[in-house]
């Protein structure tokens, strides 16, 4: 998480300068640098501190970027969130299933390598939103969340018909297509609604815009194959 870098102990230390004068003790090198996944490809926005520490000294230990947000300076134009799942089967609530073929040809270079080899579709099943659910994401235009629906579509108080004043501003906030995704946290079900359509992403979306090839298969209970999406190559935030 790249807010470590700005972590302090109580006496005022920062924790990554800890870090590395007790691997620096033990005879490495060390280097730290915060990288940006949409300098690399991914169509998500999504930066991590990463440290190395080598016995070597090392002259260019971190990659150089691949990618960027406009495609200019020489390297390639970082995929969409379009880019990563215009070609997956347009299912609304309560459609879609934990297996199915695809209804059409790779449309990118990132969904067809993305596909590799894969021939069927797994967990690309949408949640069962209620119609009142539906219907508040049917009024959010892209960048807006929760926060900015008609106040009669606001969430309920728990076991009340009564409008919620806990709003969180981050919570459903339907994607722009043409940007990369914001960060795939463990809770994304919550997070993230579907450009185009009114519900949350599947989890096969939310696979898509991490990275994970189709024929990773997630199992599990649908509360839990969130999580997994993170836990995997340690994404979990």
């Amino acid at each position: 998480v790249p807010n470590i870098i700005k972590a302090k102990t109580k006496d005022g230390i920062f924790v990554v300068d800890i870090i590395k004068e007790e691997l620096s003790s033990l005879g490495y090198h060390v280097y730290h640098n915060i990288l940006e996944s949409t300098d690399f490809g991914v169509p998500q926005i999504r930066k991590r501190l990463f440290i190395i520490a080598s016995r070597k000294e090392l002259k260019n230990p971190f990659p150089k970027p691949t990618h960027n947000i406009t495609g200019s300076d020489g390297l390639k134009k970082t995929p969409t969130l379009w880019d990563a799942i215009s070609d997956l089967p347009q299912i609304n609530a309560r459609e879609g299933s934990e297996e199915m073929d695809y209804d059409k040809q790779a449309l990118t270079d990132y969904q067809k390598q993305l596909r590799e080899n894969s021939h069927k579709i797994s967990n690309h099943k949408a949640m069962n939103h209620s119609k009142r659910l539906v219907e508040r994401f049917s009024s959010m235009t892209w960048g807006q969340s929760t926060s900015d629906v008609p106040e009669h579509l606001k969430p309920y108080k728990r076991n009340s018909k009564e409008i919620s004043e806990k709003v969180y501003d981050q919570n459903n906030r339907r994607m722009h297509p043409n940007k990369p995704c914001h960060t795939i946290a463990a809770s994304f079900y919550a997070n993230f609604v579907h450009p185009y359509l009114n519900r949350n992403f599947t989890a096969r979306e939310g696979a898509r815009i991490q990275s994970f090839p189709d024929w990773y298969v997630f199992k599990g209970k649908p509360t839990v194959v969130s999580h997994k999406l993170l836990q995997r190559e340690g994404r979990e935030d």
